[in-house]
């Protein structure tokens, strides 16, 4: 049995073959790049993202045996939102996950929502590129268009339905659409009538792992198959990155440190207190799984800008050979790593990073020190707003940031935690071909491998903590003198 995943990503297509040992035959990027018509203005055409899979799907096909019985999984970015007419062709260009277009509504509506009960959680998680939104939007600006449309899916969905002609979503799609009731687990009568949608148009929620149907034979004959591939419901980035961690086996939190900082929590169904996005996943539809997201908007984002952008260099380790050991917590510059604003925390878009406490002795690796302490105090904030019952003694990293063993020494350290970096082969895309695999028969994730343990120094550990009753405090400051 083989899996073909794709990762329907914002900037290109991940495609990657796995075998039911979960060997990796094949993995390969394709390059796409999304509109953007006018600043904040970031749309799609979804015919861009089938267009790639053909071609992602030739490539993969190619390392396959033709008599192997194959499996595919879809996922990709979530919130993106894909309007379909009834014979499911685009009526408008997809709205993106980061398209802010809609920023001046959400204010407005989050107070509106408060106010009810049913929509209460959706006031707190509704934001600017959010389907429930960008619906209402496209409602508001283009009625008559709007009128056409009959399904509205994420770019995942849309390639599912692409390769199979069905519509299908998941409890991912609908609990991060701001349209579901994750309590009562059912789409929510106010938000569909703000929305002008009805549940046809919305669509039943189904378990990732349910089979949905099997390749169109024009694509089959298109790729020369001799074998029609099935493929299941799928699901987003984030839940099948969870999935490739070993999240809801392990229960131990997982940092991804990449441009943005992601922090996922693994939770029964109906714990939904704290902060954070309550992501539900289920591969059988019997025992739902509330995976939390909790983000720091720009974390390997933030050392990305002050490596390119100010000290320009490629190199991502400059400065830190010179970080000495006593240097750690010992720092007089703060970073405030908030440098494309804050959804989670402080729910302010419009603030922006600083640096604070510099000197005429400040050197510059003081400011690389800082920039990697930001990020671990602004992880550590996200993690303790997150309702966890209890601190947890081990966190399991990945990422790109990861490569850096300083960092994972500041972040063991400021987190007070065992922070064990795992093998780079976890991905949204891995995780896919797993789900897909597990349709179709009985397997265990085992495929991860351990990079190493950092484990927190006491003496840091003091010192850290002074700094971070200091971090709390720059928020409020800087938004007085914004």
């Amino acid at each position: 049995m083989i899996a073909i995943g794709f990762d329907i990503g914002t900037s290109s297509l991940k495609t990657l073959v796995l075998n039911d040992k979960q060997q990796i035959l094949f993995e390969k990027s394709f390059p796409y790049q999304y509109q953007e018509p006018s600043e904040g203005i970031r749309q799609m055409d979804p015919l861009v993202w089938s267009d790639t899979v053909m071609t992602g799907f030739k490539a993969a096909i190619d390392v396959i045996d033709h008599k192997e019985k194959v499996v595919i999984g879809v996922t990709g970015q979530m919130h993106t939102t894909v309007f379909l007419d009834e014979r499911g062709i685009p009526v408008y260009p997809a709205i993106l996950w980061n398209d802010l277009r809609t920023a001046h509504r959400v204010p407005k509506l989050k107070k509106e929502l408060s106010t009810y009960r049913e929509t209460k959680y959706i006031s707190r998680i509704i934001s600017p590129g959010s389907p429930a939104v960008n619906t209402m939007w496209l409602n508001h600006e283009y009625p008559q268009l709007f009128k056409r449309v009959c399904h509205i899916l994420t770019p995942y969905d849309y390639i599912v339905h692409f390769l199979t002609g069905k519509y299908s979503q998941d409890y991912c799609d609908a609990s991060t659409s701001s349209m579901y009731d994750i309590q009562t687990k059912s789409w929510s009568t106010i938000m569909m009538r703000k929305c002008g949608v009805t549940k046809d148009i919305l669509g039943r929620v189904l378990p990732s792992c349910q089979i949905v149907g099997k390749v169109l034979p024009e694509i089959c004959e298109k790729l020369s198959l001799e074998t029609v591939p099935e493929v299941i419901v799928g699901t987003g980035d984030n839940p099948a990155n969870a999935v490739s961690l070993q999240l809801i086996e392990h229960k131990d939190p997982v940092i991804s440190l990449g441009t943005s900082g992601v922090v996922l929590i693994a939770k029964e169904d109906g714990d939904f207190e704290g902060k954070g996005k309550n992501v539900l996943f289920s591969k059988d539809g019997k025992h739902i799984v509330n995976i939390v997201q909790g983000t720091v908007r720009s974390a390997g984002g933030a050392q990305r800008w002050w490596v390119e952008n100010v000290i320009r260099t490629a190199d991502f380790g400059v400065d830190q050979n010179n970080i000495l050991e006593e240097d750690l917590g010992n720092n007089s510059v703060f970073f405030f790593p908030h440098i494309t604003g804050d959804k989670l925390i402080y729910q302010d878009l419009d603030i922006r990073g600083a640096f604070i406490g510099l000197s005429a002795s400040s050197q510059r690796k003081d400011m690389t020190q800082a920039v990697m302490e930001g990020v671990g105090y602004a992880l550590k904030e996200v993690m303790e707003n997150m309702g966890l019952k209890f601190w947890p003694q081990k966190v399991r990293i990945n990422g790109g940031g990861t490569q850096s063993k300083i960092w994972m020494q500041i972040l063991a350290s400021i987190l007070n935690v065992q922070l064990e970096v795992v093998s780079g082969k976890a991905s949204p895309c891995f995780g896919i071909c797993l789900l897909a695999l597990q349709a179709k028969m009985d397997l265990k994730c085992s495929h991860e491998e351990s990079q190493g343990s950092f484990y927190p120094d006491i003496k840091l550990v003091d010192r850290y903590k002074e700094g971070y009753r200091k971090y709390k405090k720059i928020y409020k400051a800087l938004k007085e003198i914004a």
